[in-house]
């Protein structure tokens, strides 16, 4: 199943102009896979799913070069990100912000995922050039106009989002974009 699982994204990655090249086109699709699996973007927990026959730390070194090596188009990503949920089904869109540390520097990242309850997939980020952590408006806003590029509004359930994303420029945005949405605490 998992290697049929993998030829059927590999098709899907057939459709979009991401990789012209036959063996990115395959690790790709094996990445995919594995991040599905691993429910983990952290490269060390995707390698454990990659490729069975292989050391986890080849696996790894593989995801590396492969980023390393391979220029991507996000747009793209996201499309086939879309394209692996069923047309029919309605999505969730969550996002929120998070922050990691690399030695001494700090990435804040305002994430937004896709997700139909089943599977969630991550979708559009952005690299947050503060020190805070916190989003803005405008950073949201840019953020929900690339989503909807690719997603219909009447393709959203909820669209979700905890306590920091608040704001009446921000509401008023996606209540005229008929964007339901929900905040938590």
């Amino acid at each position: 199943m998992r290697y049929s699982l993998t030829d059927e994204i590999k098709k899907l990655i057939d459709r979009f102009p991401i990789l012209s090249h036959l063996s990115r086109k395959k690790i790709l699709a094996m990445y995919i896979l594995s991040l599905i699996n691993s429910r983990n973007v952290q490269f060390c927990e995707i390698a454990n799913h990659l490729n069975p026959k292989v050391k986890n730390e080849s696996n790894e070194v593989r995801i590396q070069d492969f980023y390393r090596e391979v220029h991507l188009d996000f747009d793209q990503i996201a499309l086939l990100f879309f394209c692996i949920f069923p047309s029919f089904q309605k999505l969730d869109i969550v996002i929120d912000c998070t922050e990691w540390d690399f030695g001494s520097y700090q990435c804040n990242i305002l994430m937004v995922v896709i997700s139909n309850r089943t599977l969630t997939l991550p979708f559009y980020w952005e690299l947050l050039d503060n020190k805070s952590g916190n989003s803005n408006t405008e950073n949201r806003i840019d953020l929900v106009k690339k989503c909807l590029d690719i997603i219909l509004p009447q393709q959203i359930s909820l669209f979700v989002g905890d306590r920091e994303f608040i704001g009446h420029t921000w509401f008023k945005y996606l209540k005229d974009n008929k964007i339901i949405f929900f905040s938590y605490s």
